[in-house]
């Protein structure tokens, strides 16, 4: 009688942690597009277990208890949100910290919103900003509200070029080497160099498409492809010693910012941000009654080692975005 009662509770926990394991084993897998998005986020660990529990009910009789049921789901929940609750990371006290904000504002058209924001940007006085999902149309405005306290700026788009994006960047200080990767006649990733008082910075913000379908899909990953061979394409030495010093230089500080569409518990993330630090956030949905566990960090923030993110932190406003806006605070000199 006691063998049995270990061996029920032996094979009761393997069951309740099995999910997590095959949630693990599967999440290396990329295609195809509806899959990869299915284990964007451990929720589907609950799935999991209540189709585990009941295949295999038949052949474990005491599985049909209500309470085992709910006890194992209960574990497996507790489980999701010791993976999935980040909305504030404090590694440590930044001394001359440079402050960024990133934001994908959702394509608003809504002036008191706009305001809402550009007020924001004003009182806070951050060294860079980065703004996804702003439409042609509120460029113009943003552009003429912020300039005045932000001097340099980046349109998202080029009439020589023939390309343009929904991204808009501004700063304190001047960008140089602006270059649109480009898709068509957009370009979902934009290079430049950003120049600091003490440092000149490899910057890289994006906002590919999100993969809610399978063409998409693809478009996300050839950007995801094209940010790769960018960074990769940094370490590529001069042929003289000294711009391979630059080049060195300039790699150690890297940037790469933006609503990126994947989830943090992508392992496609891994094969991207080698080499640099991050900090994840949950950034989506912004939505009222949706706890902070069922989020997903897509808003990402990379710096190029051995730079520090001491601070990253959701911003609690601008609810009119499905998206919220994300603070984070870098130390160079580490």
């Amino acid at each position: 009688m006691v063998k049995t009662m270990e061996m029920r509770l032996i094979v009761g926990l393997i069951l309740i942690l099995m999910p997590s394991l095959i949630w693990l084993l599967l999440r290396p897998i990329h295609s195809p597009w509806w899959f990869e998005n299915i284990l964007s986020s451990p929720l589907i660990i609950l799935v999991i277990f209540s189709i585990v529990m009941l295949a295999l009910s038949h052949f474990f009789s005491y599985l049909y208890s209500l309470s085992y049921f709910l006890s194992g789901l209960l574990v497996n929940f507790m489980l999701v949100i010791f993976l999935n609750n980040t909305n504030k990371i404090t590694n440590l006290t930044c001394s001359g910290s440079v402050t960024f904000f990133q934001f994908n504002i959702k394509y608003t058209e809504k002036q008191h919103e706009l305001n809402e924001l550009i007020e924001h940007l004003i009182e806070r006085r951050y060294h860079l900003i980065t703004l996804q999902g702003v439409s042609q149309h509120s460029k113009q405005k943003i552009v003429e509200k912020l300039s005045p306290y932000y001097p340099y700026f980046i349109r998202g788009e080029s009439e020589n070029k023939q390309v343009f994006s929904d991204q808009l960047l501004f700063s304190r200080y001047a960008f140089s080497k602006i270059k649109y990767y480009k898709s068509g006649q957009r370009a979902y990733l934009i290079a430049s160099q950003w120049h600091l008082p003490v440092t000149d910075i490899n910057l890289y913000t994006l906002h590919p498409p999100s993969p809610r379908n399978e063409k998409f899909w693809r478009s996300r990953n050839k950007t995801l492809y094209q940010l790769n061979y960018a960074l990769k394409n940094s370490l590529m030495p001069d042929s003289s010693g000294e711009g391979s010093q630059v080049n060195k230089l300039l790699m150690d500080r890297s940037l790469v910012i933006g609503d990126l569409n994947i989830s943090k518990h992508s392992s496609r993330i891994n094969l991207l941000k080698q080499g640099m630090n991050t900090e994840f956030v949950n950034s989506w949905p912004n939505q009222r009654y949706v706890a902070s566990f069922l989020g997903v960090a897509i808003d990402h923030f990379w710096a190029s080692k051995p730079a520090t993110i001491c601070e990253r932190q959701r911003i609690n406003k601008f609810n009119w975005s499905d998206h919220y806006a994300i603070k984070t605070q870098v130390d160079f000199e580490k």
